[in-house]
């Protein structure tokens, strides 16, 4: 028997706009003038990011110091490995022609100190915030009014030149699953430096770990003729949260030496980890700010890692006054044996970031090219608009 066309399954599709194609659809019209518009508007945008961005990172202020130099009898003396338990300081005076300080914003108020209208400075009369900066009081129609202006922090670096954390071996010579306190013991993947002669783990393990920055800077302030005191700084607070809360772990112990139990230290440190900051329990450890900042490699062989950040009290609650000042240096990180060199930076920071053009500068070029780019083909559509093509010539383009 015969099947008739009735009886055999269509491979026609539905008679459906989406099977059939027939979506309504909008097909792009481009023209000249939208063109030119586009790119002129994207060339202007560009231009003036570049602008800002460039007078941005001309407002922030920065010093940097290179001591490689300066410490050449202490570089010498570290150039020698069997004089790593001699301890070697040298110290670096400067002058500051101007406070290092920025102003970061400005924030008006209902008034809440109750003071008569004059002007004041927050170590006197403190608002209703505890952020240092300075207070201007207002008399208006309908009340008293603060305007505060809160200034940015001060930041010391440490910058390395000649230094290559981005080398693969070097990169991979870390345990994860150690720095996450799972397993103190887990060595693996940390040659050549994941066990000591003996057969002891290390912790922590890797090259990374085993080449830590251990320089020590103290900045000093000289507040006369006769008397020198030293700079309140930071040294929590530097690290990425990530790193901090997610990234580093301690092995859960209540004691953390016992943690540790076990390991030894990297060849290169002269204590082992759980002595990094035996005052501040938060700071010990592999959660040790220092070393979380160096255990985030750079892309580049020169770079800088933040050190410390200014403590906003006494005498600087405004940032660093003018003045004379040292950099007291306990040399411990050699660099003249790779011919290195190590700079200290002081610096503060904008909305935009430090000192650094380069994004204001790729803005500005991205906008010249953008707009050269536009004035070339306006000129050839002005130069093409009047002619008329015949159908030969029409073909050939």
């Amino acid at each position: 028997m015969k099947r008739t066309p009735q009886d055999c399954p269509s491979r026609l599709p539905e008679n459906t706009a989406v099977k059939q194609q027939q979506l309504p659809a909008c097909r792009l019209q481009l023209s000249a003038t939208g063109i030119l518009s586009g790119f002129f508007a994207t060339g202007v945008f560009c231009l003036g990011m570049g602008v800002i961005l460039i007078l941005s990172a001309k407002s922030s202020m920065e010093i940097e110091i290179n001591y490689t130099k300066i410490c050449a009898s202490c570089a010498k003396l570290r150039e020698n490995a069997r004089n790593f338990d001699k301890e070697c300081t040298c110290s670096i005076p400067f002058h500051l022609t101007q406070t290092m300080r920025v102003l970061a914003h400005s924030y008006l108020s209902k008034a809440c100190t109750g003071h008569p209208m004059s002007c004041y400075n927050l170590s006197a009369h403190p608002p209703c915030t505890p952020d240092p900066g300075d207070l201007l009081e207002f008399q208006f129609f309908h009340g008293t009014y603060h305007l505060l202006m809160y200034y940015g922090n001060v930041y010391m670096y440490y910058k390395l030149y000649g230094f290559y954390q981005n080398l693969h071996g070097y990169l991979l010579s870390r345990s994860n699953s150690q720095l996450l306190g799972t397993d103190v013991k887990d060595v693996e993947t940390c040659a050549p430096f994941s066990k000591s002669h003996d057969g002891t783990p290390i912790a922590p393990c890797g090259a990374i770990a085993n080449s830590l920055f251990n320089d020590t800077i103290i900045l000093s302030y000289k507040l006369n003729s006769s008397v020198h005191i030293q700079v309140p700084m930071l040294r929590s607070g530097i690290t990425w949260w990530t790193d901090k809360y997610i990234k580093f772990r301690n092995p859960s112990s209540s004691n953390l030496s016992s943690a540790f139990a076990g390991t030894t230290k990297p060849p290169s440190w002269p204590k082992p980890v759980y002595e990094l900051d035996e005052n501040d329990p938060g700071n010990n450890g592999f959660l040790n700010d220092d070393f979380i900042v160096w255990m985030r490699t750079a892309a580049f062989p020169t770079f800088k890692k933040l050190y410390r950040r200014l403590s906003r009290t006494q005498h600087f609650i405004e940032g660093l006054p003018a003045g004379n000042y040292s950099f007291n240096v306990s040399y411990n990180f050699p660099v003249t044996r790779f011919q290195g060199e190590k700079s200290v930076v002081l610096s503060t920071l904008t909305w935009s970031g430090g000192h650094s053009l380069f994004l204001g500068l790729a803005y500005t070029v991205t906008g010249a090219m953008t707009w050269l780019a536009a004035f070339s083909m306006m000129a050839v559509h002005l130069k093409l608009k009047g002619k008329r093509f015949s159908p030969d010539d029409k073909v050939k383009l």
